[in-house]
């Protein structure tokens, strides 16, 4: 211990701890897919709109991170039914999440004479800083499951590396702008892979296991 540091270890309590929460935020019930309904309103909304505020909003309310931090933990575990389960869920959200961009934009665009285009909210890749993101925001959950100061910081995460935005944007994009759609979509798989191999490798070095 220092005066401007104190080291802590990883324990096997913290390593429990951070199993046991994303088990726990990984089961396909109903309370999950009403938050990815509820997310994915609000990130077309947002679109639409082209509000900020609204977008922040369903990045808050989105439960994404959790299936990916689900994933990669099966990985580094070797836990088939983790990988599967997770994977899962992971794909039935995404679907869900373009099914409702995709409906609303049909309704906005039919009954509301609604303009949609490329010009809204940008969602044009930056390859290196999108990767840079997802990567130092995957770290960071990984890390703050384990660490009980940091766990904090999930919805700082969830807001920085943004996954429902890009994912409706995709979704609103199949109907009016295929520009906007393969921008978009870009995007997202860049935000889930940076996640996944980040935390995957933060829980490998803590030596987190499922088992």
């Amino acid at each position: 211990m220092t005066f401007f540091h104190t080291s802590g270890a990883v324990t096997e309590v913290g390593r429990a701890k951070a199993v046991r929460e994303v088990l726990e935020n990984t089961v396909p019930d109903r309370d999950f897919y009403i938050l990815v309904v509820g997310a994915a309103l609000l990130a077309a909304s947002g679109i639409l709109l082209d509000s900020i505020p609204v977008l922040i909003a369903s990045m808050v309310v989105a439960p994404l991170m959790w299936p990916i931090l689900g994933l990669s933990l099966g990985i580094i575990s070797s836990d088939k039914k983790l990988i599967g389960h997770s994977l899962a869920m992971l794909v039935v959200s995404i679907l869900v999440g373009l099914a409702v961009a995709a409906l609303g934009a049909c309704i906005a665009i039919k009954y509301f004479n609604w303009n949609i285009s490329g010009i809204f909210i940008s969602f044009s890749p930056n390859y290196f800083f999108d990767v840079f993101i997802a990567l130092v925001s995957g770290a960071i959950a990984a890390y703050g499951l384990v660490r009980t100061k940091v766990g904090g910081a999930m919805t700082g995460i969830g807001i920085a590396v943004s996954l429902m935005p890009p994912l409706v944007a995709t979704g609103v994009g199949l109907v009016s702008s295929k520009i906007l759609s393969k921008a978009a979509l870009t995007i997202f798989a860049l935000n889930v892979g940076g996640i996944l191999l980040a935390s995957a490798i933060v829980f490998g070095i803590l030596k987190v296991r499922s088992r």
